[in-house]
């Protein structure tokens, strides 16, 4: 009964987060008597140990490399000498980008493979910072969030049309500040 009893209270204090009441208990049987004893023992959860808010670091400001800051609504393109696979693209925007005319080259469906399935974004290629994640309140490998507009080629742009509009997340090494 003792145990039963044990048992129950730990399941309904750890639901509950609150001090943990641990039952023990011994039994010796003598002659035609039994002897049964119960010890209690309290003790508080490491939930409730320190009350102290934590000291939150100040935000990473999040710099290209040319030593610009990334601001929401400015406007990045993918860094030099980078060529970038972006895999969440509808299918129809599967494809690349003529280097010399900056088209965009549709994927060839014979030949699909899944290092081919994705849209080669170009260096050069534009688009609009939409989030920065504070890497210290969120664990982002990748903290800048960009929406790539289809149809829209901003003024002094790199002349590439995506396909597509889409979302990508960046690290600051592979995109950098055009305008903002």
């Amino acid at each position: 009964m003792v145990a039963k009893l044990s048992i129950a209270l730990s399941l309904a204090s750890a639901f509950l987060h609150t001090d943990v009441l641990a039952f023990t208990s011994s039994s010796t049987s003598a002659s035609s008597c039994r002897k049964m004893s119960s010890t209690t023992e309290l003790s508080m959860s490491s939930f409730f140990v320190d009350a102290t808010a934590p000291k939150i670091p100040e935000a990473k400001v999040q710099v290209d490399a040319n030593g610009k800051v990334f601001s929401q609504g400015a406007t990045v393109a993918i860094a030099p000498n980078r060529s970038l696979k972006a895999y969440q693209v509808p299918k129809s925007a599967y494809g690349s980008f003529d280097p010399s005319s900056r088209e965009f080259i549709p994927q060839d469906e014979t030949n699909a493979t899944r290092g081919t399935s994705c849209l080669i974004l170009s260096e050069g290629v534009r688009g609009e910072v939409k989030t920065i994640y504070n890497a210290n309140e969120w664990d982002r490998a990748h903290p800048i969030l960009v929406k790539f507009m289809a149809g829209e080629d901003r003024e002094g742009g790199a002349g590439f049309d995506v396909p597509k509009p889409f979302t990508m997340y960046f690290d600051a090494t592979e995109v950098e500040v055009v305008d903002s």
